[in-house]
C-alpha cells in the first residue's frame, strides 16, 4: 500500500505558502490600484511556472541550456531582466564534468556566470564569471569549454564539487538589436553514472515543491524590500546607487545597478541626464514594483548605448513620459504611471548616478539642447515596427 502522507503534506505546504504570498502581495501599499493588484496576481501566477522551470524540471545529469523558459519579452519577466540580453540557463552538479560548446555570434559580449544554489537557496553564492572571449575560439567563433571541479586541458570553468546544485546563467548582450545572429550554446555531461535517471522520487518531488514555494516567497519579499529601500533612500523620481552585493540575488558582479521609482501624471515628463563613462554597455529599462520588466517588444520602454543619441557635450538626455515628446531618446511609461526604472552599467570604470528634472511634457524641448532632433509620428511608428521585428527575431517568435 502506498503511503501518500509525504506527498499530501508537501502539496498542502506548497499551496499554503503560495496563498500566503498572494495575500502579502495584494496587501502591499504599492499594490492598491486595480492595475497593480492585477500585476500582483500575475506575478504570483508567473512564479509557479517559473518555479517549475527553475526547480521542478531541471536534472543536473541531463542539463540543457534554456532561453524561453526563463525570460521572454512578454510572459516571463521575473527579476527585471534586461531588454538587451538573451539569457540562457541550466542547472549542473559541481562534482561532475560537462562539455559546453557553441558559436560566439555577432553580439558584443557573451558572459557566463555560475552560482552555487539558486534564488533563495541557503547555500546561494557566486561561484565565478567568465567572458567567453577570454577562452580560445576557432576562426569561425566556435568554442568548447569543459566545466569541472578539477583542472582540465584547454578552456576550463572551475566548479565546486561540494555544490550539487549550480546554476549557469549566460548573458548574450544584444545592444545592437539589428545584429545578424546571437550566440548558440549547448551542454552535455561527460560522466554518465549507473544511477542517473530522469525519474524523480516522491521525496524529490516534495523537496522541489518546497523549493518552488520558497522561491515565490523569497522573490516577493526581496522585490518588496528593494522597492522600499529606494523609496526610503531618495523617494520618487530620483536615482539611487545601492551598495549591496548584487551577486547574492543573481546580479552580475561586473555590473552596477542604479535604481529609481517614478511617479508621473499624463502631462508630466522626467528628463534624465547622465554623463557616459568608459563603459562596454549601458541601458535604462522599466519594470513594475514586482520587478517584472515592462513590455519592450511593442513599447519603447527601454534604451541603451547603441540606441541613444548622445549630445555634443558627451551627455545623454532621456525623456521618460506617457506622451511621445517627439525626441529620439524617449522611454515610454507604457501604461504604468508609477513604476521602477533601472540603469545598468556593464564593465564601466565608474557608476554615475543620473540626475532628473520633472517638467510638463509640453515644455520638454525647453530643457534639451537646441540641436535635439525631432521624431515625427510616422517615424516613431516605423521605429516601433522595427523594434517589434528585432525582438521577435532575437527570440525566434
Amino acid at each position: 500500500m502506498v503511503d501518500s502522507a509525504q506527498s499530501d503534506q508537501a502539496w498542502s505546504e506548497y499551496l499554503q505558502a503560495i496563498d500566503a504570498a498572494r495575500a502579502t502581495a495584494l496587501g502591499w501599499r504599492w499594490a492598491q490600484t486595480p492595475q497593480m493588484r492585477a500585476q500582483a496576481m500575475y506575478f504570483i501566477s508567473m512564479m509557479q511556472a517559473f518555479g517549475f522551470n527553475t526547480y521542478m524540471g531541471p536534472r543536473t545529469a541531463f542539463p540543457t541550456f534554456f532561453s524561453h523558459l526563463m525570460f521572454t519579452p512578454v510572459e516571463y519577466n521575473w527579476g527585471a531582466p534586461s531588454p538587451d540580453f538573451r539569457y540562457h540557463w541550466t542547472k549542473i552538479d559541481g562534482a561532475r564534468r560537462y562539455r559546453i560548446w557553441g558559436t560566439r555570434g555577432q553580439t558584443p559580449w557573451l558572459h557566463i556566470q555560475a552560482q552555487r544554489g539558486w534564488w533563495g537557496d541557503a547555500d546561494q553564492s557566486n561561484l565565478g564569471s567568465w567572458d567567453v572571449d577570454q577562452f580560445q575560439q576557432s576562426a569561425d567563433g566556435s568554442f568548447e569549454i569543459t566545466a569541472a571541479p578539477d583542472e582540465q586541458p584547454g578552456n576550463w570553468i572551475r566548479l565546486d564539487r561540494n555544490a550539487p546544485n549550480i546554476c549557469l546563467l549566460v548573458r548574450d548582450i544584444w545592444d545592437d538589436w539589428a545584429v545578424g545572429a546571437g550566440a548558440t550554446i549547448h551542454i552535455e555531461p561527460l560522466d554518465s553514472l549507473p544511477s542517473d535517471s530522469l525519474l524523480l522520487s516522491e521525496a524529490e518531488i516534495a523537496q522541489r515543491l518546497r523549493a518552488m514555494a520558497y522561491q515565490t516567497t523569497f522573490s516577493l519579499q526581496t522585490w518588496m524590500r528593494m522597492v522600499e529601500e529606494v523609496d526610503a533612500a531618495v523617494g520618487m523620481n530620483r536615482f539611487w546607487l545601492p551598495t549591496e552585493d548584487v551577486t547574492r540575488i543573481g546580479g552580475n558582479p561586473l555590473a552596477g545597478y542604479v535604481k529609481m521609482l517614478y511617479d508621473l501624471s499624463a502631462g508630466q515628463a522626467l528628463i534624465i541626464e547622465c554623463e557616459i563613462p568608459q563603459v562596454k554597455h549601458w541601458s535604462l529599462q522599466l519594470a513594475d514594483f514586482f520587478y517584472q520588466t515592462i513590455d519592450y517588444r511593442f513599447h519603447q520602454s527601454s534604451i541603451n548605448n547603441r540606441q541613444a543619441v548622445i549630445d555634443a557635450d558627451g551627455k545623454v538626455r532621456i525623456v521618460l513620459s506617457a506622451r511621445d515628446p517627439g525626441v529620439p531618446n524617449w522611454v515610454d511609461t507604457s501604461g504604468f504611471p508609477q513604476a521602477y526604472a533601472q540603469w545598468r552599467w556593464y564593465l564601466s570604470d565608474r557608476f554615475p548616478v543620473p540626475t532628473t528634472k520633472l517638467v510638463p511634457v509640453a515644455d520638454v524641448r525647453q530643457h534639451l539642447p537646441r540641436a535635439t532632433p525631432s521624431v515625427s509620428p510616422a517615424l516613431r511608428r516605423q521605429q516601433l515596427d522595427e523594434r517589434r521585428r528585432q525582438v521577435g527575431r532575437r527570440f525566434n517568435v
